[in-house]
């Protein structure tokens, strides 16, 4: 079980003491015409997305947040740096896992409302460790990295597949292939989508191996997972839907980047009838 604190606190000692270097972040976005000049109350809640280990805004733009946008939701994604088009590239291994925090609470100054959060594997940690320092509208995590800590994976990772296991302990970047993150989809768009994917840091790669402490989150939650993941297993997600106290909601024949895979409607249609619904 997570362990919680009593209260949150938007900015810790260490951010005073030693603050996170901005650099530039690439943001997408897609705002449905008129959209700001509805009465507030009435507005369909803008959506953050936060992406998962190596990937970039770009995994969201492809399909969920066109799709979204047309049904009248303000979508945001942003590149957390040393990923897709945004800075760092340079030093992104010396990134830490509050970097990339530093980073969406930067971008979420720059969302004219609330947002929902919406965050992917290793984006799943970031969307708590945010939604820990700032309350957002809601909290939607897909195939979320253990909020536990990774670190009882490594046996099967190193029996499984152990050149990777290798590559990881060393400081390389998880490989990740169309085997590990997709069910469904054909090898020409699969090899096309591994090929965008980028390097990760080392140092958040290590964190995602350790238990992480969430204050109280007080907005509504949405758990999202699939049998068929490759990259996080069921324990995971129930343990993440555990700490909320939510029930999980399972989406079997969809693999782990379930933003790209074939039957991406289905996953969208969750998160966005759950945010009609609670948010």
């Amino acid at each position: 079980m997570t362990s919680r604190r009593k209260s949150s606190t938007v900015m810790r000692m260490w951010d005073w003491s030693v603050p996170p270097v901005s650099t530039h972040r690439e943001v997408l976005s897609i705002v449905p015409e008129g959209w700001i000049d509805q009465p507030r109350a009435s507005r369909k809640p803008p959506i953050l997305f936060i992406h998962g280990l190596a990937h970039g805004a770009w995994c969201w733009a492809e399909r969920w947040m066109p799709a979204a946008a047309e049904l009248g939701f303000p979508v945001y994604a942003v590149s957390l740096r040393g990923h897709g088009d945004s800075g760092g590239r340079k030093r992104l291994g010396r990134t830490l896992m509050r970097h990339y925090v530093h980073d969406v609470m930067q971008t979420i100054t720059e969302i004219p409302q609330q947002p929902v959060i919406v965050g992917h594997s290793m984006g799943a940690i970031i969307a708590q460790l945010v939604a820990d320092r700032y309350q957002p509208r809601g909290l939607a995590l897909l195939t979320p990295a253990p909020i536990q800590g990774a670190a009882y994976t490594l046996p099967r990772l190193i029996q499984r597949r152990p050149a990777a296991a290798a590559k990881v302990l060393v400081g390389g970047t998880l490989p990740l292939g169309p085997e590990q993150l997709f069910c469904n989809l054909d090898e020409t768009t699969a090899a096309m989508y591994v090929d965008r994917l980028g390097r990760e840091s080392p140092w958040a790669q290590y964190e995602l191996m350790l238990p992480h402490r969430i204050g109280p989150v007080r907005c509504p939650v949405l758990v999202v997972g699939t049998p068929d993941d490759r990259v996080v297993d069921e324990r995971a997600v129930t343990e993440t839907a555990r700490a909320y106290g939510v029930d999980p909601v399972w989406l079997p024949g969809i693999g782990h980047d379930l933003m790209l895979d074939g039957g991406w409607e289905k996953p969208l249609s969750v998160v966005l009838d759950w945010i009609d619904e609670r948010c």
